[in-house]
């Protein structure tokens, strides 16, 4: 039991350590793109918080099963360093106790990342698609920063809108500007509309958004030419919103473990989400016992000496699973017997159980 609690709390320790140190990488540049996208408009500042609440458990998912393994290599490995592990061998604790001792961690470690694949990331990339499905139907005035152009369009049309300042009591803008560019198919320049307005704010008719501008000027003609119109108005309506329409259906990494289950015979794409999410879970107990063998140094080697083989091993392991859930999306027609993930999982065991008795399969065959 000392034993046991020794290596746990190592363990334990470390891969907190690290899972905290991978997910501020992590979480750090996905906010930043979010960042950058509500400072173009696209998305709410409000919204940010709890996009990346409802992104977290996608986030540990992948970082866990990872972070356990780190934590193994370097835990186990400072204990070979020391001369820990001799000590336990010479006291009749060989690799079998160490794997029994670190059967509660490796466990919990699966059962955790069970939970978030199957269960809490679909419902977060849920509602996260529901959020970005919001923020798209957003009006310009919502998203519209006083002082900045908000600029929004394709490849054919594009509008910038510019407001001085917001009076939020009031809910009015005061000196908008609106420029609304209209592209020809060779991509010269078409038609432009630009409106300048003492005020606007946000009415809603009939489920379609509109910005009435009031005490402003409308100027329309085509860059180039001299033949621009010149309309002044009391009052003028910019359309800025699309009629309101239910949301669509969650995308395939937003539906349920059941639904998957129930769909993966006729889409493709429900299939390899499901095996996906299955194959987290099984990375975890299959990358912890191979950092048992892998942790295997002497003092000579250094305690980093397996340390990068063994975290390129589990890139490729994972790089293979994310190839195949690729192609089993892509493929057209009836799937082959030899695309699936199952697979990559055998022989990553085939490989593990390797580690653990190749050596001593081989010295048996050698012995004549």
């Amino acid at each position: 039991m000392i034993l046991h609690r020794y290596i746990n709390r190592q363990v334990f320790m470390t891969t907190v350590l690290v899972t905290f140190i991978l997910v501020m990488v992590l979480v750090s540049g996905r906010f930043i793109k979010y960042l950058a996208e509500a400072a173009a408009g696209q998305i709410a500042a409000d919204a940010l918080f709890l996009v990346m609440a409802f992104r977290m458990p996608e986030f540990l998912q992948m970082i866990v099963p990872l972070s356990l393994y780190v934590a193994l290599l370097l835990v186990l490995g400072r204990m070979h360093m020391d001369n820990e592990m001799v000590v336990l061998q010479a006291g009749g604790q060989g690799n079998g106790r160490v794997v029994r001792s670190l059967v509660v961690p490796i466990l919990m470690a699966t059962m955790l990342v069970g939970m978030f694949s199957l269960y809490v990331t679909p419902r977060g990339d849920a509602e996260v698609n529901r959020i970005f499905e919001e923020q798209k139907d957003r009006s310009v005035l919502e998203l519209l920063t006083p002082g900045r152009f908000h600029v929004k369009g394709s490849s054919d049309s594009q509008r910038a809108t510019y407001a001085e300042h917001l009076n939020r009591e009031k809910g009015v803008l005061e000196n908008v500007f609106v420029a609304d560019a209209r592209f020809e198919s060779q991509g010269g320049a078409g038609r432009l509309l630009t409106v300048w307005a003492k005020s606007g704010k946000l009415v809603v008719e009939d489920g379609i958004s509109y910005l009435l501008l009031t005490d402003g000027l409308q100027y329309q003609g085509k860059p180039g030419q001299l033949d621009y119109k010149e309309v002044g108005f009391k009052e003028a309506r910019v359309r800025i919103g699309g009629e309101k329409t239910d949301s669509r259906p969650p995308k395939v990494r937003g539906r349920s473990t059941q639904e998957l289950m129930e769909q993966q015979a006729d889409n493709k794409e429900a299939l390899a989400e499901l095996q996906w999410r299955i194959s987290l879970i099984l990375t975890v107990p299959i990358m912890a016992l191979a950092a048992i063998p892998l942790a295997r140094v002497n003092p000579r080697q250094g305690r980093f000496y397996r340390l990068i083989p063994a975290v390129l091993g589990y890139m490729l392991y994972v790089g293979m699973l994310l190839v195949c859930r690729s192609a089993i999306e892509d493929h057209k027609g009836v799937l082959p017997w030899y695309l699936s993930m199952v697979w990559i999982h055998v022989s990553a065991g085939l490989v593990v159980f390797l580690l653990y008795f190749g050596a001593r399969l081989f010295r048996r065959r050698a012995r004549p």
